[in-house]
């Protein structure tokens, strides 16, 4: 496997273009004028806040007022219809990486395939996080089949990142490009952008022109938390050669994510939002085609064509549809691989900086999601009609909605309905009295709890096929019925958080959209005896 460092890249061969991508140094973008206060998202927030205010203002409403009860109960079962959903999705993406286990795989299924041959770039970014977690993301990617001859790594450092000479010699962000800020989003595009033209330059040297015609590269980006699956790009090229040939052009591969490690070190809140987020992109993220997350595979035609990534935005895996789907003027596909990778929740020293570096992920996800809508928004009249409407209902529904305020919405409307209603003497010509419409309050809670259960089954189901990870332990059974009795207040506080993000980001607008990234401090297991530095050369082999 060959890393590329920023020694290895001299300016004086960066001319020209390679494979349709451009080798003169990246050196910014030209930043159009735009308000930093109005801006799409606060359209977001009203609607969050007005469907969440719902249950004050309609019993309010004279036409409606008597059927508030209803109308109640209505929107509560289509959140409940959306949880099955996601339960039914999530069985199936379980069972198939379960059987996934004992498939032997083809990487040459098709007549086609036995003519090309796919070629493998990977790209992490790292800031401050800690040198063993970026040891294992790489250990993870070496020990791939066949990892020296078809997988190539570029590593993507800010310039300001702390003892930066000292750590590894990488591709280095500069600081105050035009149009950039600091972030994985940044970061990640000037590091792509150099890196697959180098490599596509030291291809076409090495390669005969005929080879090099009929050699498909696919781009794949992770996080330096992450410990690849086992067979991960292998599946991905199996399930490359399946794919549709008109649809491999707009399709990203994407691997369920596991927040598992050392969760049995975290607070309850940090293990059940870990264990929520894997549910939700089997759930939701994938079959919904919403957005990818953290690790995911594309073509280099397509990654090309999309720009890399938005150096002015901050969540990289948020905007990456939106701006392949633009690419391409159709909607980008999301392919799960059956493949699970493990990666890092939120960490802290103390129960307080848990906390504190909880909080602080979910700030940064919500002003992203707010940011990417107003992107979305922007540039939306460059997609089909449907396209746009499709994605722009699923979108605010999943960030709107379930995630922001079902847990409130569900919680106090069953308490304030009926309050509101008697204020202004409206009378249900369905519930007399409240006894029914009570108990009927009290099933729904008992079957969220049956969801929470089927989110904790499912993890427990996922754990056989997770990648090895050192210094994992069991949890047990109390400590978990513990953490299932928790997930209401957790997701009760996760919305408040939410909530907060939302008014910050509309009234304070661009200025506090940035990437703060989490401590991970403690995801990295104490060694027994200190580990030996990882030293990397200039196109180092490994």
């Amino acid at each position: 496997m060959t890393i590329i460092t920023k020694g290895s890249i001299r300016r004086e061969e960066c001319d020209g273009k390679v494979a349709g991508i451009s080798t003169t140094p990246y050196t910014g973008r030209s930043v159009k004028e735009a308000n930093d206060y109005v801006r799409w998202y606060i359209l977001f927030t009203l609607l969050i806040f007005i469907s969440f205010s719902s249950i004050f203002w309609i019993p309010a409403i004279p036409v409606i007022r008597n059927y508030s009860m209803e109308i109640f109960l209505f929107f509560c079962a289509l959140l409940h219809l959306a949880w099955f959903s996601a339960v039914i999705n999530s069985c199936r993406y379980t069972w198939r990486m379960r059987r996934f286990r004992s498939h032997k795989i083809d990487l040459k299924p098709t007549t086609e395939s036995k003519e090309w041959t796919i070629k493998h770039f990977v790209g992490i970014c790292i800031y401050k996080e800690p040198l063993q977690l970026l040891i294992d993301t790489i250990e993870s990617v070496a020990s791939q089949n066949d990892a020296g001859g078809k997988i190539s790594m570029f590593i993507g450092m800010e310039e300001g990142t702390p003892d930066r000479e000292q750590r590894f010699l990488v591709v280095s962000h500069p600081k105050n490009l035009p149009g950039d800020i600091p972030g994985k989003c940044s970061n990640l595009n000037f590091a792509a952008r150099t890196a697959c033209a180098y490599f596509c330059q030291a291809m076409r040297e090495n390669t005969n022109k005929v080879t090099m015609a009929r050699t498909q590269i696919l781009v794949t980006t992770g996080d330096c938390d992450s410990v690849f699956g086992q067979r991960y790009f292998d599946a991905l090229e199996e399930d490359f050669w399946k794919t549709k040939q008109e649809d491999r052009s707009r399709t990203v591969w994407q691997s369920p994510l596991f927040y598992a490690m050392r969760l049995e070190k975290s607070p309850f809140f940090v293990r059940v939002t870990g264990l929520m987020r894997s549910f939700f992109m089997m759930g939701f993220l994938i079959p919904w085609n919403i957005n990818t997350m953290s690790i995911f595979s594309l073509t280099l035609e397509l990654y090309r064509d999309g720009e890399f990534t938005h150096p002015g935005y901050q969540m990289e895996d948020i905007i990456a549809l939106i701006r392949w789907s633009l690419a391409v003027r159709k909607r980008c596909i999301i392919r799960a691989i059956p493949v699970a990778t493990l990666s890092g929740p939120t960490s802290g020293d103390n129960y307080y900086h848990e906390w504190f570096e909880w909080a602080r992920q979910i700030r940064r996800w919500t002003i992203g999601a707010a940011e990417v809508f107003h992107y979305f928004a922007i540039k939306s009249r460059r997609l089909p009609v449907h396209v746009a409407l499709i994605f722009s209902a699923v979108f605010i529904f999943y960030y709107g909605f379930m995630l922001c305020i079902s847990p409130l919405y569900s919680i106090l409307g069953a308490t304030i309905t009926p309050k509101m209603m008697h204020v202004f003497g409206a009378e249900s010509p369905l519930f007399e009295g409240n006894n029914i419409f009570t108990w009927i309050n009290l099933g729904l809670l008992g079957l969220q709890y049956f969801w929470f259960l089927v989110v904790f089954l499912i993890n427990a189901l996922c754990e056989a096929v997770l990648p090895p990870y050192s210094g994992r332990t069991k949890i047990g059974f109390f400590r978990s019925f513990f953490h299932w009795i928790m997930c209401v207040p957790t997701i009760v506080m996760y919305c408040l958080v939410e909530l907060d993000a939302f008014l910050e980001v509309s009234i304070r607008g661009k200025a506090v959209c940035s990437h703060s990234a989490s401590k991970k401090d403690n995801l990295v297991v104490p060694p027994p005896t200190a580990p030996q530095p990882l030293h990397v050369e200039t196109l180092h082999e490994i």
